[in-house]
């Protein structure tokens, strides 16, 4: 079974709205509370997830 296959624009949807979420509402968040460490690893984490979806849907696209 291929696995890039299985990731369709559903689940690419889902993942992109989550790094959404991460990057600018959660990160706000924590920086209101003072957790400056804690912001900046949502950022992150956010971006990797909007990287990464867009890669894993481009692929299942592409591929054969």
């Amino acid at each position: 079974m291929n696995v890039v296959h299985l990731f369709n624009k559903y689940f690419f949807i889902l993942m992109a709205i989550q790094g959404v979420f991460l990057t600018f509402i959660d990160s706000k968040k924590f920086e209101r509370d003072k957790l400056k460490k804690t912001a900046l690893k949502s950022k992150i984490m956010g971006i990797f997830f909007l990287i990464f979806s867009s890669l894993l849907y481009a692929f299942s696209i592409y591929s054969f």
